[in-house]
């Protein structure tokens, strides 16, 4: 075999190597030789990262069980009236608020009362000055003076018809001037229809401003409007002073009877199935703490409002010591007016983890699983189970947070 020709030196990676002129077999038991000495003898010890995936069970035995407290219960079904809570706001009985306004043109002559009186049924509130009221006097007496005049026609018409049809009988007149006097006395009874239908158009436009007509009337003193009462109740405002030019629809007075009130509220559209009218409520406000004001459901509303998904309620509460005082926020609370059957857990046994709600179901032997479970109200520590559970489960109630400690605690590996 011919020898192999290697360079005395080259360049690797930039430093000199020297090479040496080898024969053939020298050449391949260097390259084993080399071998050997880099090649370890035993595999290098790796590092590899065991991934421990968290399971949705735990085990634990009947002692562990005993020492941590763990008690299991099955779900039951009992019979629930929903009660509803929301938030309300007291207002304004509109049915017992009277917003009072000038009926004509004309000045405040006379303010009787302030914000905050109490007034009775036909209390005299403020008086307006006003030309209209003697345009009204005058067209009454008018009208009266009319039906007067009308009544004198009518008599003495129905007496020249009586005296000429007595003639015709005796052949003293003729039969036209009988018809003639018919006549008369027609027209005199139109004209006094007529009068009378005046009158009492004048009488009650005089009503109308609060004045009674009569025949003895003096416009001279009666000449003013008065804005008085129409029930008993509170002057929540007063709009004007003395003095204020006012024209037909100026507001002058709120006045509202405070004996019954009315507190509003929204509640959720999907819970609106469960109110009805008549329904009672109880409605706490702050300024009482411990208090609780009584009521019905007296109007349900027939529009979701878009934003919020809730229907408006009204409730009319009674308000006889005054305490409420409109624009209070308060909470209402509603019984539905059936109970349902519910499926229920006491409120213990529940849990979150993870960002979910869940219970932990007892398995065969001692493993507890993990249970996603659907949950409404909790009333009186018992919340009802909609789904993920039923009456023949074992489910932890005592204990639970120690399993759902157990199912976050860091597994080996982790």
């Amino acid at each position: 075999m011919t020898d192999t020709p290697v360079p005395e030196a080259s360049t690797v990676d930039g430093r000199a190597t020297s090479w040496l002129w080898l024969t053939g077999p020298a050449l391949i038991a260097a390259a084993v030789l080399l071998w050997l000495a880099w090649s370890p003898s035993d595999d290098p010890p790796t590092t590899a990262v065991t991934s421990v995936a968290r399971t949705d069970s735990v085990t634990l035995g009947a002692q562990a069980q005993q020492r941590s407290g763990i008690e299991v219960q099955t779900p039951k079904w009992i019979d629930r009236t929903d009660r509803i809570d929301t938030a309300g706001v007291v207002a304004l009985n509109e049915r017992r608020t009277a917003r009072l306004g000038a009926i004509v043109e004309g000045v405040v002559e006379h303010l009787r009362v302030q914000a905050g009186d109490r007034v009775q049924a036909g209390t005299l509130l403020a008086t307006i000055h006003s030309h209209i009221v003697h345009d009204a006097w005058a067209a009454y007496f008018k009208a009266l003076a009319e039906r007067r005049r009308y009544e004198n026609e009518v008599r003495y018409a129905s007496v020249a018809e009586a005296r000429a049809t007595r003639l015709l009988a005796d052949k003293a007149l003729s039969p036209q001037e009988v018809d003639r006097a018919r006549s008369d006395r027609i027209g005199a009874e139109y004209g006094l229809t007529s009068a009378q239908a005046e009158e009492v158009r004048t009488t009650q436009e005089l009503a109308h401003y609060g004045i009674t007509a009569r025949e003895t009337g003096n416009p001279r003193e009666e000449d003013t409007v008065p804005v008085s009462a129409p029930f008993a109740g509170a002057i929540i405002e007063r709009q004007v002073s003395e003095g204020t030019a006012v024209t037909p629809g100026t507001p002058l007075f709120v006045l509202s009877d405070l004996a019954t009130l009315w507190v509003t509220a929204e509640v959720d559209e999907a819970l609106i199935g469960r109110v009805a009218r008549g329904l009672p409520v109880d409605v706490h406000v702050t300024a009482y703490p411990g208090d609780v004001f009584q009521g019905r459901v007296t109007a349900i509303g027939d529009v979701v409002n878009p934003a919020t998904r809730r229907v408006t309620i009204r409730c009319e509460v009674p308000n006889e010591d005054g305490r409420l005082k409109p624009h209070m926020f308060a909470r209402v609370f509603l019984s539905a007016p059936r109970p349902r059957r519910v499926l229920v857990l006491p409120a213990r046994a529940i849990q979150e983890m993870e960002g979910q709600t869940v219970v932990f179901a007892r398995a065969m032997g001692n493993r507890f699983d993990k249970r996603p479970v659907v949950t409404g109200a909790t009333v009186d520590g018992l919340t009802e189970i909609i789904s993920g559970a039923d009456e023949d489960d074992d489910i932890a109630t005592s204990g639970a947070f120690l399993i759902k400690s157990e199912l976050l605690a860091p597994q080996p590996g982790e």
